[in-house]
């Protein structure tokens, strides 16, 4: 793959910018040219926080992911930096053809945020977490923006946001009871030091900062606070009988996932059920938004 584009990361840009269709769509069945002009903006974007990534992370991906384009001399640090500035800008250009302010804030706050994610967040205690867990949730919300209502739109919002910061914490607990050795090898190498900012080294071997129980409440509890939220669309009237009846597998794994995290700790079928229930979810929400 080209470089410049692989750097972008384009798959994980595509369903970023898919985010934006998915949040108008919910709004209206037919796009706004402004939509198409936010889809752009949003790819460009993302791609640009991918890039802020690699470059932020080189040292440790020359030895975790050596055939990146920065550590595998593809690409130069300093004209990706400066690559990464000009997608950051054409994002934030297109974003101000569309004239609509609300989506302009998000795309400014995304940005940074993005920067701010590769340069500490990353690393920090659930503050990562949220991180990523926001701007997961926020491509929807741009494209609700985009075409003109944000109500139904900031709802899916919502509950990708809590959905995603449940399963990033599993996905850490996973991480910890899967590579204990790598993470050894990996510190003793040249890793930034603030990837110790999420894990600690004690007698008993390598544990995150705050304790396991600790992570699997916080997951346990945006879990149940999703099933709650999941309710108020079809309470509110937004969305119909058909939302509701998918909704009921969804919950039902949500429930299902918490259970299997606090009683078995089974962080892999816990993973992959939130990640079905998500996929289902994002489902019932286009499904009852057109029946």
């Amino acid at each position: 793959m080209w470089p410049w584009l692989e750097i972008m990361r384009p798959g994980n840009s595509a369903l970023s910018a898919l985010g934006v269709f998915i949040g108008a769509f919910l709004v209206a069945s037919v796009f706004d040219p402004a939509v198409l002009l936010g889809a752009l903006a949003v790819f460009f974007i993302t791609g640009a926080g991918n890039a802020v990534n690699d470059i932020m992370d080189v040292e440790s991906d020359r030895i975790n992911r050596p055939q990146r384009p920065i550590p595998s001399g593809r690409i130069k640090k300093k004209p990706a930096i400066a690559y990464t500035a000009a997608l950051f800008i054409l994002g934030l250009a297109l974003v101000v053809l569309m004239n609509n302010i609300l989506c302009l804030v998000l795309a400014a706050v995304n940005s940074l945020l993005l920067i701010a994610y590769s340069y500490s967040l990353q690393n920090k205690v659930l503050m990562g977490n949220i991180a990523v867990a926001y701007l997961a949730g926020s491509v929807f919300l741009f494209g609700g923006a985009a075409a003109g209502d944000i109500a139904l739109p900031l709802l899916l919002t919502i509950l990708a946001m809590l959905t995603t910061f449940a399963r990033e914490i599993v996905k850490d607990l996973e991480d910890l009871e899967g590579d204990r050795k790598s993470f050894l090898k990996k510190i003793t190498s040249k890793m930034k030091e603030s990837f110790g900012d999420r894990f600690r080294i004690g007698r008993s071997g390598i544990k995150l900062r705050y304790k396991t129980i600790y992570a699997i409440l916080f997951s346990s509890f945006s879990l149940w606070l999703a099933v709650v939220v999941s309710s108020v669309p079809y309470m509110w009237g937004l969305l119909g009988i058909t939302y509701l009846v998918l909704l009921v597998p969804v919950d039902a794994m949500l429930i299902a996932a918490s259970i299997i995290l606090i009683r078995r700790r089974n962080y892999r079928i816990t993973s992959k059920l939130i990640k079905t229930a998500m996929a289902v979810g994002m489902l019932a929400f286009l499904v009852g938004s057109i029946f």
